[in-house]
């Protein structure tokens, strides 16, 4: 049944407090990438402002060790709290005519460092608020919810920039932030998720090192975590923004309209998997689908029909969501819950190749143009998931 994890009040409150986050995260993201390339006209720094969204990432090994260590809703609550905070101030700049294109920089790089924990946050209070056996279908209906999110946040994102401005954009970035903190408390977890942890950080990263060296399928979830990031997720912020304005010619509620066929496809993926559990084939599917994943992006290089754009980004959408569920929900089901929160945070470094691609992207785009930068990006891509494939033999038995 789809909606088995909806059921539990608990689960709820998670998913909406989820769902103003992402909103709120994918319009903020399409309204400053537009506003970043059409003062400064240039996709390499398009590419560093975007990489700085995940400087946090860094942090992420140190992170994972604090949600195992301390209070979870505590945690939440701050980090959620730091969006709404950074959001408040760029709308204040911007009612007021001060913002300039470093203020962007400088708010953009604080919220990095708390996007990089709720990552963390979102994958184990799932296993905070659901039953075990619910894992897949509350990992799909997660992100099939923010699936949908993404959609509607760069629809409404680009029309209220386009027509409204960016002040107009950022009320609505707020007030979902604002949701978010208030599901966050609303939220009522275990007290078993507290458990006191006296051993150093030091010593909790080498514990976790240890334990993911010994581990063949985690390494290999950790390694396409990693490709996936620097390949075909880097393309919506950078790659998208430049074939919109540079190659298709359209305008930012076009944009919106680009990123919202993608995750519309996303969507689709997500709730398939929520409502057909079965249907998920443990590594063997995660491979698979990321081949596809991958060469369907050589697909946008042949085309500057905006239609047929679009229903490409749809297709690239569905096998997207089929790897990032599945990739989650392996990893969630494998790491014992004493290890949890260390191996998650472990997983968001590999995150970090997102910036890394972001940056290589801008870069490549600025002197080759972004149809250079999009094959050279795939076929790394395709290159990584077939090594993966034969040199790590035991993610493709793993179920």
């Amino acid at each position: 049944m789809l909606l088995r994890s909806f059921k539990q009040k608990n689960f709820r409150y998670f998913l909406f407090g989820e769902s103003f986050l992402q909103i709120g995260d994918i319009a903020e993201m399409l309204v400053l990438a537009w506003v970043v390339l059409e003062r400064t006209d240039n996709p390499a720094l398009l590419g560093i402002f975007a990489a700085l969204r995940f400087l946090g990432t860094l942090a992420s090994p140190f992170y994972g060790v604090w949600v195992d260590k301390y209070n979870h809703k505590t945690l939440l609550l701050i980090g959620r709290f730091v969006f709404a905070f950074m959001s408040f101030i760029l709308l204040v700049l911007a009612l007021t005519d001060l913002l300039e294109v470093w203020h962007l920089f400088v708010i953009i790089t604080i919220s990095g460092l708390a996007r990089s924990f709720r990552n963390i946050m979102r994958e184990v209070l799932t296993a905070d608020v659901i039953e075990p056996k619910l894992f897949a279908n509350a990992i799909g209906l997660t992100r099939s919810t923010t699936d949908l999110m993404n959609i509607l946040g760069p629809l409404l994102g680009g029309l209220l920039l386009k027509y409204y401005g960016i002040s107009a954009a950022y009320i609505l970035i707020l007030s979902v932030y604002i949701g978010s903190v208030i599901s966050g408390y609303m939220l009522i977890l275990p007290k078993s998720n507290y458990r006191p942890n006296r051993v150093s950080m030091w010593e909790n990263l080498k514990k976790v090192s240890k334990y993911i060296k010994m581990n063949q399928v985690i390494c290999g979830l950790l390694v396409m975590a990693f490709i996936v990031n620097f390949t075909m997720l880097s393309m919506k912020d950078v790659l998208l923004t430049v074939f919109a304005k540079e190659i298709l010619y359209i305008g930012p509620d076009g944009l919106g309209r680009l990123i919202a066929s993608l995750f519309t496809g996303a969507f689709i993926g997500s709730l398939s998997i929520a409502a057909f559990t079965t249907f998920q084939r443990g590594g063997r599917f995660l491979l698979i689908s990321s081949f596809l994943w991958h060469g369907l992006g050589i697909l946008l290089l042949f085309t500057t029909n905006v239609t047929i754009f679009m229903i490409i980004l749809f297709s690239i959408g569905i096998f997207q969501s089929y790897v990032m569920v599945t990739m989650a929900t392996l990893l969630i089901k494998i790491t014992p819950a004493k290890m949890r929160g260390r191996v998650m945070g472990v997983r968001s470094l590999a995150i970090y190749g997102l910036p890394l691609g972001l940056l290589t992207a801008g870069f490549i785009s600025n002197t080759y143009g972004a149809p250079t930068a999009m094959l050279i990006q795939v076929i790394i891509g395709l290159c990584i998931t077939a090594l993966v494939t034969l040199l790590l033999r035991n993610l493709w038995y793993v179920k």
